[in-house]
């Protein structure tokens, strides 16, 4: 796809502001993790907190493995070994331990692709003009957790892009008037669900929306659903390969030193009875391996309010970028300022406006379909609820796309729309560079 002069103005503006805070976040980080350690594991757990996203990357960086939750994410790995294998290139060269640098590399180029990604879904599929698809992406990359999904080096800014490309992609052919080759729905479905499995469920739903009678041909089905059980099948290989003989070498030295590592079990609940790790889980549905990660206790109504499409869109000025489960943040926050309560309020009316002014759009029902899964494991189960708000990159997209359908029928809505993002711009990154002048807290002093 060659690109427009406009859109790559558009995509190195947005890169160039992100370029400013990954450097930052570089700087706040260097000393502790540009480091050669056999203890760098240790490190980044102890030392690296932004919000709750993982360092895994930095980590798989350093010494490639699989290191990512394989059933979650079974593509994953493979797509560091290169980058891994550049990184150990660097250090053996310099002697420093570029992960840093490289991760941010990584995440800056699905900046970028994300945004032409957003731009040619706003003007070519809802069909708003080159103005309004401009001020719309910059309105998307104001919110909070779009902004610090490409800063943190956990796998959603690359899942943002997925989702956006599939959309895209599947939306074209549809109002082209075909559909993809099932090669090509295969090949974004694998992509899309290797980096993480539930969003190739997004892929499914926009092809469903796409196809309609269609998706249900044997042919289709045979191939697509195929490839979503290799995707499946890949991750609990993986597991079985290379994470169940570590859970049998943990079991069988668990009944080796059993009596040491029940006394140990019994010391560490009373010493960690208060830890933020402890206090911030809800109480699960039950007590099975996937119910335990569950969370009835979490008020819902307060989690949209306060998480959903408060923080999620707009930080809280208190316990910025805390790690829910390494720092004592509480679960829900509350804004001092009503503004910001307004400010909240007039991006959820939009969108609900925007969702009645494009109710018979295909391009909106991918979107709906799509994240409605996300919605009954999050807000309906409870998983990862107490921090709900670092997925936004899997659902936040249908804020702008919403919002084109409705400035396509009420063009006068732009000039609120421009002072939302003006404000979200300020705020946001007026905390964000605060968060970064402010020093590394370790939770070293948990172990020690």
């Amino acid at each position: 796809m060659r690109l427009r002069r406009e859109e790559w103005i558009l995509g190195l503006a947005i890169v160039l502001l992100l370029i400013i805070l990954n450097g930052m976040l570089i700087a706040k980080y260097h000393a502790l993790l540009s480091v050669v350690s056999e203890d760098y594991g240790k490190i980044l757990s102890y030392n690296y907190q932004l919000s709750g996203f993982d360092a895994t990357t930095y980590s798989i960086l350093t010494e490639w493995g699989m290191k990512y939750e394989v059933l979650r994410h079974p593509l994953l790995p493979y797509l560091m070994y290169l980058p891994y294998q550049l990184n150990q290139l660097l250090i053996a060269m310099t002697g420093v331990n570029a992960a840093l640098y490289i991760a941010a590399a990584i995440i800056l180029g699905f900046a970028f692709l994300t945004t032409i990604c957003l731009f040619r879904i706003l003007h070519e599929l809802v069909g708003i003009g080159k103005g309004d698809a401009i001020l719309l992406t910059v309105f998307f990359f104001s919110m909070a957790y779009v902004l610090v999904t490409y800063i943190a080096t956990d796998h959603f800014g690359i899942s943002l892009f997925l989702i956006l490309l599939s959309l895209y992609l599947i939306g074209k052919a549809w109002k082209e008037g075909r559909v993809l080759k099932t090669w090509q729905s295969a090949l974004l479905l694998i992509l899309t669900a290797g980096v993480t499995l539930t969003n190739g469920a997004k892929v499914y739903a926009a092809e469903l929306v796409a196809r309609g009678k269609g998706f249900f041909r044997w042919r289709y089905l045979l191939v697509v659903v195929g490839c979503g059980l290799l995707t499946i099948g890949m991750g609990l290989w993986e597991e079985r390969v290379y994470v169940y003989p570590k859970e049998q070498a943990e079991k069988q030295y668990f009944k080796e030193h059993k009596a040491e590592m029940v006394a140990k079990a019994r010391e560490n609940h009373q010493r960690y009875k208060r830890a933020p790790w402890v206090i911030h889980k809800g109480k699960p549905l039950g007590k099975g391996s996937l119910l335990k990660w569950t969370d009835k206790t979490t008020s819902r109504w307060e989690t949209l309010k306060e998480n959903v499409f408060g923080e999620s869109i707009l930080l809280h000025e208190e316990h910025v970028l805390d790690d829910i489960l390494k720092s004592y943040r509480p679960v829900l926050l509350s804004y001092h300022s009503p503004l910001n309560y307004v400010i909240e309020g007039l991006i959820v009316l939009l969108l609900l406006a925007g969702i009645c002014c494009g109710f018979r759009q295909r391009l909106l029902w991918m979107c709906l379909l799509g994240i409605l899964p996300d919605a009954i494991l999050h807000l309906g189960l409870g998983f990862a609820i107490n921090e709900i708000y670092i997925m936004s990159a899997h659902w936040i997209y249908v804020i702008p796309i919403a919002i084109g359908y409705l400035l396509k029928v009420h063009r006068g809505v732009r000039i609120l729309i421009a002072a939302l993002t003006v404000y979200l711009l300020i705020h946001n990154i007026g905390l964000l560079i605060h968060w970064m002048q402010q020093p590394v807290v370790s939770i070293g002093f948990w172990f020690d």
